[in-house]
């Protein structure tokens, strides 16, 4: 059998089927879709883009059937609940926004000790 040609009897041939949905799961999915990129910290006009991007089959197919209007407000809400959230993330105390890092914001602490010592400090303490 040819190398790029699917066998018809093959069981593990990925399939898809199309199930029946109403508006009210069309409402859903698109309610994921916008609480699940407000969560990744997407803005309005991203999240609308995102919905009228036909590259996302979902929230686009979700948008056409809901309307600007219906979409708008199910991103408003996601972002009022789930868009004020803001994460930072920091490495050894330091914060990765340079802009609003201020020498006043920096820690003196060094952080938790470690309970691994390095061979030097043994040596300097006079351990073999």
């Amino acid at each position: 059998m040819p190398y790029k040609d699917p066998d018809p009897t093959d069981p593990n041939m990925l399939v898809g089927v199309m199930l029946p949905a109403d508006a009210e799961a069309t409402r859903d999915m698109a309610y994921v879709f916008a609480e699940e990129f407000s969560r990744l910290g997407y803005t309005r006009e991203q999240l609308l883009w995102l919905f009228k991007n036909p590259y996302y089959g979902g929230a686009h197919g979700a948008y056409q059937m809901l309307g600007e209007n219906e979409t708008l407000s199910i991103i408003d809400e996601c972002i009022a609940v789930w868009g004020q959230a803001k994460f930072l993330i920091l490495d050894f105390g330091f914060s990765i926004d340079e802009e609003k890092q201020t020498p006043e914001s920096i820690s003196d602490d060094p952080g938790p000790e470690s309970k691994i010592e390095n061979p030097k400090s043994k040596m300097e303490k006079g351990w073999r």
